[in-house]
């Protein structure tokens, strides 16, 4: 693949900088130096970065750069889907999971240099799928409404922690915030059973990541075989408990790697269909996209991606 023309979509507010104009001029003064004209693009509210990708993808870019955190990559991943353009993560915002699991340099030099050299992978996304009248954010209109995740959708009890978070702390404390949550979350949560079958398969839980990829916030992994380029999901579950307190043995041994010593399962698969008679919540790349029933599905050979 060559270069030649690049678009660096920000999210001015990510994470706990305010310099991210600053940067993204820099950036594209980097690029210059190297044979590429670019222009960066600032977003100005919720889902503008997937109109800005869309935009980008109509003009024929090359590369499209998402400078922001996993919130502001995940929208603009909605606008590249299927597209010819190539999608580069540019750490910016508060957890950088996608970042992280690619290996992308965090140098602004060593980024531009990975740019240029415009090594590309394809891989799979997964797809989240409301089939009531609900609205998915993103969704561009239709039926089902859908949204695209690039590492992992969460129902249960990630979702709930990611509703509740305090704002002012994630801006101020980055991830700090969601530890501070999930732990009164171990106190005063309230789980909500659900049904996740499997290709056909059925199993109860209270919690479960469907992932794509096997980066996941805080350190964790609960899916260390889910790889992006394999055209199937990882799908990490955890059943009810009698104590809420019991869920922290999950959260060590996922800081271990590992599933040994609890009951919780790890099943792969291509189609997943989650249901529940309460209203357990659901994220896609740490962002709310609402309440169940939902289906998910992998996509593959979805996307081109850069790589170091």
């Amino acid at each position: 693949m060559t270069v030649e023309r690049a678009e660096i979509i920000f999210n001015p507010t990510a994470g706990r900088s305010g310099r991210r104009a600053d940067d993204a001029q820099t950036m594209v003064q980097l690029l210059a130096d190297r044979g590429i004209t670019a222009v960066a693009r600032p977003t100005s509210g919720p889902d503008d970065a997937t109109r800005l990708a869309r935009e980008a993808v109509e003009r024929r870019v090359d590369v499209v750069v998402s400078y922001g955190g996993d919130g502001t990559l995940n929208e603009v991943l909605q606008g590249l889907v299927g597209s010819e353009s190539a999608l580069a993560v540019w750490a910016g915002g508060t957890a950088n999971v996608v970042a992280r699991d690619l290996k992308m340099p965090q140098s602004i030099g060593s980024l531009a240099d990975v740019i240029a050299a415009a090594k590309t992978t394809r891989i799979a996304l997964g797809v989240a799928r409301r089939e009531t009248d609900g609205h998915i954010p993103g969704d561009s209109g239709g039926s089902p409404r859908q949204r695209y995740f690039l590492m992992f959708a969460g129902i249960g009890l990630d979702a709930s922690v990611a509703r509740k978070v305090n704002a002012r702390l994630k801006k101020a404390a980055g991830q700090l915030a969601f530890w501070v949550e999930g732990l009164k979350h171990l106190v005063t949560w309230k789980p909500e059973e659900f049904t996740v079958e499997v290709d056909g398969v059925k199993y109860n839980g209270v919690f479960a990541l469907i992932a794509n990829g096997k980066g996941y916030g805080g350190g964790l992994c609960m899916t260390p075989e889910a790889r992006l380029e394999e055209p199937s999901l990882e799908i990490y579950i955890v059943p009810r408990r009698t104590a809420n307190l019991s869920y922290m043995f999950d959260l060590l041994a996922c800081a271990r790697g590992t599933t040994a010593r609890t009951d919780a399962r790890i099943v792969r698969g291509r189609h997943i269909v989650a249901n529940s008679s309460e209203q357990p919540w659901v994220e896609v790349d740490g962002e709310i996209i609402g309440p169940l029933p939902m289906t998910f599905d992998v996509v593959p050979d979805a996307l081109s991606m850069i790589v170091p």
